[in-house]
Protein backbone atom coordinates (compact mmCIF):
# COMPACT_ATOMS: atom_id res chain seq x y z
CA UNK A 1 0.00 0.00 0.00
CA UNK A 2 2.80 2.55 0.66
CA UNK A 3 3.96 2.01 -2.92
CA UNK A 4 0.47 2.75 -4.21
CA UNK A 5 0.22 5.87 -2.04
CA UNK A 6 3.54 7.20 -3.38
CA UNK A 7 2.42 6.52 -6.95
CA UNK A 8 -0.80 8.44 -6.31
CA UNK A 9 1.14 11.38 -4.83
CA UNK A 10 3.38 11.46 -7.90
CA UNK A 11 0.32 11.44 -10.16
CA UNK A 12 -1.22 14.33 -8.21
CA UNK A 13 1.96 16.41 -7.91
CA UNK A 14 1.66 18.39 -11.15
CA UNK A 15 -2.08 19.19 -10.85
CA UNK A 16 -1.52 20.22 -7.23
CA UNK A 17 1.40 22.48 -8.17
CA UNK A 18 -0.67 24.09 -10.90
CA UNK A 19 -3.55 24.67 -8.46
CA UNK A 20 -1.15 26.08 -5.87
CA UNK A 21 0.38 28.43 -8.43
CA UNK A 22 -3.04 29.74 -9.44
CA UNK A 23 -4.01 30.28 -5.80
CA UNK A 24 -0.71 32.05 -5.09
CA UNK A 25 -1.10 34.34 -8.09
CA UNK A 26 -4.70 35.18 -7.13
CA UNK A 27 -3.74 35.96 -3.53
CA UNK A 28 -0.77 38.09 -4.61
CA UNK A 29 -2.99 40.06 -6.97
CA UNK A 30 -5.58 40.55 -4.22
CA UNK A 31 -2.95 41.82 -1.78
CA UNK A 32 -1.40 44.17 -4.31
CA UNK A 33 -4.63 45.53 -5.80
CA UNK A 34 -6.77 45.41 -2.68
CA UNK A 35 -4.40 46.28 0.14
CA UNK A 36 -1.77 48.19 -1.79
CA UNK A 37 0.96 45.74 -0.75
CA UNK A 38 4.03 45.70 -2.96
CA UNK A 39 4.67 42.65 -5.16
CA UNK A 40 7.81 41.84 -3.17
CA UNK A 41 5.85 42.04 0.06
CA UNK A 42 2.95 39.98 -1.23
CA UNK A 43 5.03 37.22 -2.82
CA UNK A 44 6.14 35.34 0.35
CA UNK A 45 2.63 35.24 1.79
CA UNK A 46 1.11 34.22 -1.54
CA UNK A 47 3.70 31.49 -2.15
CA UNK A 48 3.19 30.10 1.35
CA UNK A 49 -0.57 30.01 0.87
CA UNK A 50 -0.15 28.34 -2.52
CA UNK A 51 2.14 25.69 -1.06
CA UNK A 52 -0.26 24.97 1.78
CA UNK A 53 -3.13 24.69 -0.69
CA UNK A 54 -1.18 22.31 -2.92
CA UNK A 55 -0.18 20.11 0.02
CA UNK A 56 -3.73 20.06 1.34
CA UNK A 57 -5.07 19.06 -2.08
CA UNK A 58 -2.56 16.20 -2.38
CA UNK A 59 -3.26 15.04 1.17
CA UNK A 60 -7.04 14.98 0.77
CA UNK A 61 -7.14 13.41 -2.69
CA UNK A 62 -4.41 10.86 -2.05
CA UNK A 63 -6.00 9.75 1.23
CA UNK A 64 -9.45 9.30 -0.28
CA UNK A 65 -7.99 7.51 -3.32
CA UNK A 66 -5.91 5.12 -1.21
CA UNK A 67 -8.85 4.31 1.08
CA UNK A 68 -11.09 3.55 -1.93
CA UNK A 69 -8.36 1.52 -3.65
CA UNK A 70 -7.71 -0.52 -0.50
CA UNK A 71 -11.43 -1.28 -0.29
CA UNK A 72 -11.41 -2.35 -3.95
CA UNK A 73 -8.38 -4.59 -3.43
CA UNK A 74 -10.01 -6.30 -0.44
CA UNK A 75 -13.24 -6.82 -2.37
CA UNK A 76 -11.41 -8.70 -5.13
CA UNK A 77 -8.90 -10.43 -2.87
CA UNK A 78 -5.94 -8.56 -4.39
CA UNK A 79 -2.80 -6.96 -2.98
CA UNK A 80 -2.60 -3.23 -3.69
CA UNK A 81 0.62 -2.05 -5.33
CA UNK A 82 1.94 0.90 -7.37
CA UNK A 83 0.92 -0.77 -10.64
CA UNK A 84 -2.72 -0.14 -9.67
CA UNK A 85 -2.28 3.56 -10.53
CA UNK A 86 -1.40 3.04 -14.21
CA UNK A 87 -4.12 3.76 -16.76
CA UNK A 88 -4.95 1.90 -18.86
CA UNK A 89 -4.29 -1.26 -16.88
CA UNK A 90 -2.82 -3.92 -19.16
CA UNK A 91 -2.48 -7.64 -18.44
CA UNK A 92 -1.28 -10.46 -20.68
CA UNK A 93 -1.89 -14.20 -20.83
CA UNK A 94 0.43 -16.43 -22.86
CA UNK A 95 -0.10 -20.15 -23.38
CA UNK A 96 1.21 -22.74 -25.86
CA UNK A 97 -0.73 -22.85 -29.12
CA UNK A 98 -3.96 -24.86 -28.96
CA UNK A 99 -4.22 -27.17 -31.92
CA UNK A 100 -7.45 -26.87 -33.89
CA UNK A 101 -8.62 -23.65 -32.20
CA UNK A 102 -8.92 -20.36 -34.08
CA UNK A 103 -8.71 -16.89 -32.56
CA UNK A 104 -12.46 -16.54 -33.07
CA UNK A 105 -13.21 -19.73 -31.13
CA UNK A 106 -10.93 -18.68 -28.27
CA UNK A 107 -12.46 -15.20 -28.19
CA UNK A 108 -15.92 -16.76 -28.10
CA UNK A 109 -14.88 -18.89 -25.12
CA UNK A 110 -13.67 -15.78 -23.30
CA UNK A 111 -16.96 -14.04 -24.10
CA UNK A 112 -18.98 -16.89 -22.59
CA UNK A 113 -16.91 -16.82 -19.41
CA UNK A 114 -17.28 -13.04 -19.08
CA UNK A 115 -21.03 -13.15 -19.70
CA UNK A 116 -21.61 -15.79 -17.01
CA UNK A 117 -19.30 -14.32 -14.35
CA UNK A 118 -21.24 -12.63 -11.51
CA UNK A 119 -18.21 -10.77 -10.18
CA UNK A 120 -17.54 -8.84 -13.39
CA UNK A 121 -21.06 -7.37 -13.70
CA UNK A 122 -21.13 -7.13 -17.48
CA UNK A 123 -22.86 -4.03 -18.82
CA UNK A 124 -22.60 -4.30 -22.61
CA UNK A 125 -20.54 -6.07 -25.29
CA UNK A 126 -19.59 -3.41 -27.82
CA UNK A 127 -17.45 -5.43 -30.24
CA UNK A 128 -16.96 -9.14 -30.92
CA UNK A 129 -15.11 -10.83 -33.74
CA UNK A 130 -11.99 -12.70 -34.79
CA UNK A 131 -9.66 -12.13 -31.82
CA UNK A 132 -11.56 -9.00 -30.75
CA UNK A 133 -13.78 -8.57 -27.70
CA UNK A 134 -14.75 -5.16 -26.28
CA UNK A 135 -17.17 -4.65 -23.42
CA UNK A 136 -18.07 -2.38 -20.54
CA UNK A 137 -18.37 -3.45 -16.92
CA UNK A 138 -19.76 -1.89 -13.80
CA UNK A 139 -16.61 -1.86 -11.70
CA UNK A 140 -16.06 -0.99 -8.03
CA UNK A 141 -18.32 1.79 -6.70
CA UNK A 142 -20.28 1.46 -9.96
CA UNK A 143 -17.40 2.92 -11.97
CA UNK A 144 -17.88 2.08 -15.65
CA UNK A 145 -14.80 0.31 -17.03
CA UNK A 146 -14.13 -0.24 -20.73
CA UNK A 147 -12.27 -3.49 -21.44
CA UNK A 148 -10.57 -4.63 -24.63
CA UNK A 149 -9.47 -8.24 -25.10
CA UNK A 150 -7.25 -9.14 -28.05
CA UNK A 151 -6.49 -12.78 -28.86
CA UNK A 152 -3.60 -13.60 -31.21
CA UNK A 153 -2.83 -17.16 -32.27
CA UNK A 154 0.50 -18.32 -33.64
CA UNK A 155 2.15 -21.62 -34.53
CA UNK A 156 3.71 -21.95 -31.08
CA UNK A 157 1.84 -19.58 -28.78
CA UNK A 158 -1.50 -17.94 -28.10
CA UNK A 159 -1.34 -14.45 -26.62
CA UNK A 160 -4.23 -12.59 -25.05
CA UNK A 161 -3.92 -8.94 -24.03
CA UNK A 162 -6.44 -7.42 -21.62
CA UNK A 163 -6.66 -3.63 -21.41
CA UNK A 164 -8.98 -1.82 -19.00
CA UNK A 165 -9.57 1.92 -18.86
CA UNK A 166 -12.20 4.22 -17.34
CA UNK A 167 -15.14 4.83 -19.64
CA UNK A 168 -14.87 8.48 -18.60
CA UNK A 169 -11.82 9.60 -20.57
CA UNK A 170 -11.07 12.56 -18.28
CA UNK A 171 -10.23 10.32 -15.32
CA UNK A 172 -6.59 10.11 -14.31
CA UNK A 173 -7.17 8.27 -11.03
CA UNK A 174 -9.80 5.59 -10.55
CA UNK A 175 -8.91 4.18 -7.11
CA UNK A 176 -7.69 0.92 -8.61
CA UNK A 177 -10.95 0.08 -10.39
CA UNK A 178 -9.43 -0.67 -13.81
CA UNK A 179 -6.50 -2.52 -12.27
CA UNK A 180 -8.85 -4.78 -10.28
CA UNK A 181 -11.10 -5.41 -13.28
CA UNK A 182 -8.10 -6.19 -15.51
CA UNK A 183 -6.78 -8.68 -12.96
CA UNK A 184 -10.14 -10.46 -12.72
CA UNK A 185 -10.61 -10.53 -16.50
CA UNK A 186 -7.06 -11.87 -16.83
CA UNK A 187 -7.99 -14.75 -14.52
CA UNK A 188 -11.17 -15.45 -16.48
CA UNK A 189 -9.25 -15.41 -19.77
CA UNK A 190 -6.72 -17.88 -18.37
CA UNK A 191 -9.62 -20.04 -17.16
CA UNK A 192 -11.24 -20.03 -20.62
CA UNK A 193 -7.98 -20.84 -22.37
CA UNK A 194 -7.19 -23.67 -19.95
CA UNK A 195 -10.60 -25.16 -20.70
CA UNK A 196 -9.90 -24.91 -24.44
CA UNK A 197 -6.51 -26.54 -23.92
CA UNK A 198 -8.13 -29.40 -22.03
CA UNK A 199 -10.79 -29.82 -24.72
CA UNK A 200 -8.15 -29.75 -27.43
CA UNK A 201 -6.14 -32.42 -25.66
CA UNK A 202 -9.23 -34.60 -25.21
CA UNK A 203 -10.10 -34.24 -28.90
CA UNK A 204 -6.69 -35.59 -29.88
Amino acid sequence: MPGYWLAVVRRLALPALATGAVCAAALAAALVLGDGTSWSGAAPQALAAGAVGALALVAVLSTSTVVSAARTARRYGLTLGPDAVALPSVREVRIPAIEGRTAFQLTDSVRHVVEKDPVLRLDEITAFGHGILDFTLRGPSDTTVFVQVRVTTGPKETTTVVEARPAATYKRLDAGACWAVARVVEERVAQALRAETADGGAAR
